[in-house]
């Protein structure tokens, strides 16, 4: 089992950095998201995004449908959303490079999204709930972008922080 290093800290240059696209769907790439799944999965996460582990491209890896029947772990390459819900909702999030943090985010209940799959082929996916949430947060670390920063959004139009 390879177990990747976490990149951790709210200012850390890898995870504020914007990722840039997967161009290459080679052995290489394929060794990166096997390591990266092993690596969520040990480190108990929902997701896990390639700046996360030292690689400023558009990849990240989830599970899917979370302790239910149809469970399943996905990689997403050059994800985009191509659409969302008008519906929004505030849960909870924390983040495998926040380690101990947590707070409430708002995101959409619904998202369309776009990506490749691990050998390039594209993808639409319609996900809604805890699937939208995970593909907007691992999305957002591609864009060198950190749950705390939405949660300081969600002060600002509220007026109150909860971490």
């Amino acid at each position: 089992m390879a177990k990747l290093e976490i990149q951790k800290g709210e200012n850390n240059s890898i995870l504020r950095t914007e990722s840039v696209p997967v161009t290459k769907f080679d052995k290489d790439l394929k060794k990166l998201v096997k390591d990266m799944k092993e690596t969520m999965l040990a480190a108990e996460g929902l997701g896990l995004a390639a700046p996360q582990v030292g690689h400023n491209m558009r990849m990240f890896v989830l599970i899917l449908n979370f302790k239910g029947e149809k469970e399943r772990v996905i990689e997403m390459a050059n994800p985009v959303i191509l659409e969302h819900g008008e519906e929004v909702g505030v849960a909870e999030e924390g983040c495998l490079s926040l380690p101990g943090l947590y707070a409430k985010v708002e995101r959409w209940n619904r998202v369309m999204v776009e990506f490749c799959d691990i050998s390039g082929a594209r993808q639409v996916l319609e996900l809604f709930g805890l699937d939208a949430r995970e593909v907007q947060h691992e999305n957002d670390h591609l864009d060198g972008v950190l749950f705390v920063d939405r949660v300081k959004e969600l002060e600002e139009d509220e007026g109150d922080l909860v971490l």
